[in-house]
């Protein structure tokens, strides 16, 4: 049983007039790219910040493995402008380094590593152009799990949606075309509108890419299935242990619009009891997409009997 935490760690610290505050004690330095257009970093700078983002991702790891967390979701932003200035990353020992050792105190404590590329990484769109860029990315997230020295295998999955609705035949054709350090390790994740469960399985059977199931998504883009089918045919596609998402609607917004129902809410209210129990038994991971982040877990061992 293994509850992942999606790339923050949040903390609390009182104002002076008495009221708490949390805040995200992972939060990463930015860069501009406007600013790095007109000359503002020097590549100093910019390493200088990437360098900065790595330790403190050290520094709360360990607070991380402290409380138990056997997931965790990496950040995508890590190295702001790295497709800008890609040769002061990768020939940079101090980073590569850094990332050894990182990769290090993950495997040391067995924790379950994944990332998840923003949804404008779409290896099914209809414009080639957005296709390669979208390979770049997931390159480069492939890269950084190398410099971990992760296996190149789905257990550390790097994880996307399906993209562009009625493209299967294009995203399968993108799939076989990746380089192997980020194949071996794709997971394709059900989503509200454009892929379900049946649409991802034909991919698999294709690809042997395994699906990440999602049961808030599932509960928009059924295809029929109840959550016990499609949950069972998303295991499936596994040869490791399964990864699985977990997040909800708000009980406020559960009359709203689509985009209302859609948003995650803040705390639990709400596990399937398939997820729940498989989880127990220890036979799925789950990444918990709640906003208030491990404050949200914590608060959904005590009162949904789930282990962490």
């Amino acid at each position: 049983m293994s509850i992942g935490l999606c790339c923050q760690f949040l903390k609390t610290k009182e104002k002076r007039n008495g009221n708490i505050e949390y805040y995200n004690a992972m939060e990463e330095r930015n860069l501009q790219f406007g600013r790095f257009k007109d000359g503002k970093y020097s590549d100093s700078q910019i390493i200088e910040t990437w360098v900065s983002n790595l330790n403190n991702l050290e520094l709360n790891i360990k607070e991380i493995i402290s409380q138990g967390f056997k997931v965790f979701r990496l950040s995508s932003n890590l190295f702001p402008l790295y497709d800008s200035v890609q040769h002061l990353l990768i020939n940079n020992q101090d980073i590569t380094g850094k990332l050894e050792s990182i990769g290090k105190l993950f495997k040391n404590n067995n924790i379950r590593v994944s990332c998840h590329p923003d949804q404008f990484c779409v290896i099914s769109s209809k414009d080639i152009n957005i296709i390669n860029k979208s390979i770049k990315i997931l390159e480069h997230h492939a890269w950084i799990f190398d410099c971990m020295n992760l296996d190149q295998s789905p257990y550390y999955a790097i994880n996307i949606h399906g993209g562009t609705r009625d493209q299967s035949i294009v995203l399968i054709d993108s799939i076989k075309k990746l380089p192997s350090n980020v194949r071996s390790r794709l997971t394709l994740e059900n989503d509200e509108l454009c892929y379900n469960v049946k649409d991802l399985y034909s991919v698999y059977e294709e690809t042997g890419t395994p699906i990440v199931f999602d049961s808030h998504h599932h509960i928009f883009n059924t295809s029929g299935l109840a959550m016990e089918e499609a949950f069972d045919l998303s295991m499936k596609t596994w040869a490791h242990k399964p990864l699985t998402h977990l997040s909800n609607t708000s009980p406020e917004l559960a009359t709203g619009s689509f985009k209302d129902r859609r948003k995650h809410s803040d705390y639990v209210h709400y596990i399937p009891e398939i997820q729940r129990m498989l989880n127990n038994e220890n036979k799925i991971d789950i990444e918990f997409e709640f906003k208030m982040k491990n404050l949200a877990i914590h608060k959904a061992v005590k009162e949904f009997s789930i282990t962490l």
